[in-house]
């Protein structure tokens, strides 16, 4: 069977070799018509390149040459601009044109500097350039003596450092025309030569262009003629392998039995091929699935086995590290991905690496310092590790997570310098407005008691004048003398309140647990005249014993009740509620923010700035009498016991006015188990 296979193969290969003499010229003449293209195509390419070569080096040196032209402006700007500021300076004296002067005198330096490195292959330009700079000095150090004349002498300028002035400049302008002048004559002469190289690359590109399209015909002719012969030689062919089908069908009936054996055999190994198949897919799927995970993941995820040997590097550990796993021993690990401890400067041990203690069996958590060439600057990492471990508890390796925290550091670290200077600058401002406050209560000590005998004159010497002499006295004196004496009553009032709030001010605390009910009972007491003739609801809830001095507290209830009385006047019935609430925001340590409501005239929000400002008020005394220091005494106390005093309020639908003491029940705790144990 194998001998007759081979003998019709023959038969089959002799016909086609009819074939060989044709192809083989159809190939020689196609494979020289290649090599010639090739050749005049490398010719024209290397002919192109060349040129354009040139022609880009002809536009470098363009470019150069502007570039020269520019700073030459630059430079002449400069110097100009400094020779205009000092005699600016030495007319004026004005400050602001010396550091002018002084930053456009640097300028001009570094615009020398950069002259010299873009003429650094012209020597006559150098030379040009070493004139100018002389001149520049020499006009610098003239600038140099008449800045120096007015800061020393206050003098101007003279007519004759003026004309000398102007003297160096002409020169300096001469010298830079020269320069320019050549820059100019060598632009003419590059952009000339460039515009000749471009039109001889174009030339010689359409040029390619039209003799590769000649022999490209060339070739189809020539392919075409030599595809005509080797259709009718086919033809002659195909005659002969007419005779050979019928024997190559009876070839074939006699190998479809064997056909028929090798398809079950196939069958078979196709069967355990595609149980295989289908394994490896679902094995390639969990890869591909457990990889696009690690991948997607934006902390590092780095596992080892018990020897050491990396098993997981994602993508992610690769990022943040700056290298991918090394097939290195752990003790060399610190020193090649550049691990070090929190001080930035000592390397990590081998022993405290995560990775390490992990597969040692160890869980641990640290902060890492990771610098190394692929990471220059340095990256903060917070790394953890964990043993992997088999299904009988074995160690068997370790893995670590591990994420970048140099954002976080550096957030860090900028707060808390941020808070290193607030903190400094709190102490400086706090230290200034405490000297300033003392100095102030002082000051309104000392005033508002020097005016009260002043006060009380004038207040008796009215009295007596109108008791004695009021009779004989006009109407409009008499009206003279009430308004005197209404005056010197209210201003009377004002001098009280000032001594009031400067005695907060000195008044030193003194803490003791205080039952707030008591208090503000006692206060209604005393307010009771206030309420004559009217229709007065007090709502007092239940308020807490706090820690406060009761004699400052008291004033504070006594200024914000007297206020909802004073402003409920309107009312025909008055609700006055005293109570406290629980606000999460202005609570701490347990604090409660107690509350003084009424139903009174009220005022608007866009004021409430100027309610605990000094003698200002939102309502005219006609109105409601006053003198604008109550609400600040309440603040002074207020801040005093280390709280907070706010207020709301609307247009005749009353006022609400919130506080803290800054001390929590739990102060009121500590201060009884004081007491007592001092009583003990």
């Amino acid at each position: 069977m194998k001998d007759e296979n081979r003998k019709l193969k023959r038969q089959i290969v002799e016909p086609e070799g009819s074939d060989a003499p044709i192809e083989a010229k159809l190939r020689r003449r196609v494979k020289g018509s290649f090599i010639v293209a090739f050749l005049l195509t490398v010719f024209i390419g290397f002919l192109s390149w060349y040129n354009a070569r040139l022609a880009a080096d002809g536009a470098d040196w363009v470019a150069h040459t502007y570039a020269v032209l520019d700073t030459l402006e630059l430079t002449s700007k400069d110097v100009i601009e400094v020779e205009t500021s000092a005699r600016t300076f030495a007319s004026t004296g004005q400050d602001l044109l010396r550091a002018h002067y002084e930053t456009t005198r640097g300028a001009v330096v570094l615009d020398e500097d950069a002259l010299r490195y873009l003429t650094v292959d012209n020597p006559s330009q150098q030379r040009r350039l070493d004139v100018l700079e002389s001149r520049i000095r020499t006009a610098l150090e003239f600038a140099e003596i008449i800045v120096a004349k007015r800061r020393q002498a206050h003098a101007g300028p003279g007519v004759d450092e003026i004309l000398e002035t102007e003297k160096l400049m002409d020169g300096v302008r001469a010298t830079t025309q020269e320069v320019k002048a050549e820059e100019m004559r060598l632009l003419s002469q590059r952009t000339q030569r460039t515009n000749t190289v471009r039109r001889l690359t174009s030339f010689i590109i359409v040029l390619g262009i039209f003799v590769g399209a000649g022999l490209l015909s060339l070739a189809g002719v020539a392919v075409n003629r030599e595809i005509d012969v080797s259709a009718r030689a086919r033809e002659q062919i195909g005659s002969l392998n007419a005779g050979l089908e019928q024997r190559v069908e009876q070839r074939t009936a006699a190998l479809e039995s064997e056909i028929i054996e090798r398809k079950q055999a196939e069958q078979a190994l196709a069967e355990q091929a595609a149980e295989l198949s289908q394994s490896r897919i679902a094995l390639e799927a969990q890869t591909l699935m457990l990889q696009s995970v690690l991948d997607s993941m934006a902390e590092g995820l780095v596992a080892a086995d018990e020897q050491g040997k990396f098993l997981i590097w994602n993508r992610a550990a690769e990022r943040i590290v700056g290298y991918g796993p090394a097939d290195l021993p752990a003790e060399e690990w610190s020193e090649h991905y550049g691990n070090y401890l929190p001080d930035g400067g000592t390397p990590m041990p081998t022993e405290q690496l995560p990775l390490v203690r992990a597969i040692r069996g160890e869980v641990s958590s640290t902060e890492i310092f990771v610098r190394n060439p692929k990471v220059v600057e340095g990256t903060w990492i917070e790394a953890s590790g964990s043993p992997l471990k088999d299904k009988g508890g074995v160690v068997r390796g370790g893995v670590v997570a591990f994420r970048d925290i140099t954002k976080r550091k550096a957030d860090e670290r900028q707060i808390q310098e941020l808070n290193d200077e607030l903190e400094h600058r709190v102490g400086e401002r706090t230290a200034q407005l405490e000297a300033a406050n003392k100095e102030l209560e002082a000051f309104s000590y000392s005033v508002s008691h020097d005016l009260r005998a002043p006060l009380r004159h004038i207040s008796g010497f009215s009295q007596l004048l109108m008791e004695e002499f009021g009779s004989t006295l006009e109407p409009s004196a008499q009206q003279y003398l009430e308004r005197i004496q209404a005056g010197t009553q209210k201003m009377g009032q004002l001098v009280d309140e000032l001594l009031n709030l400067a005695r907060v001010g000195r008044h030193a605390l003194h803490l003791q647990p205080t039952q707030l009910n008591a208090m503000v009972a006692e206060v209604i007491a005393i307010l009771q005249p206030n309420c004559e003739g009217r229709q007065v609801e007090w709502m007092i809830a239940d308020l807490p014993a706090v820690a406060c001095d009761p004699v400052l507290v008291k004033q504070i209830f006594q200024n914000l009740l007297a206020n909802a009385l004073k402003f409920t006047r309107p009312r025909a019935r008055a609700v006055i509620e005293v109570s406290h609430k629980e606000v999460s925001h202005k609570e701490e340590d347990g604090q409660p923010v107690f509350m003084v409501r009424d139903n009174g005239v009220g005022f608007s929000m866009k004021y409430v700035d100027k309610l605990f400002g000094v003698f200002q008020r939102l309502h005219r005394s006609e109105e409601f009498e006053g003198t604008g220091i109550g609400l600040v005494t309440v603040q002074r106390i207020v801040r005093k016991h280390g709280g907070e005093v706010w207020a709301e309020g609307e247009l005749d639908k009353g006022a609400a006015f919130y506080f803290t003491l800054g001390m929590g029940k739990q102060t009121v705790s500590k201060i009884n188990a004081a007491t007592a144990g001092g009583r003990s």
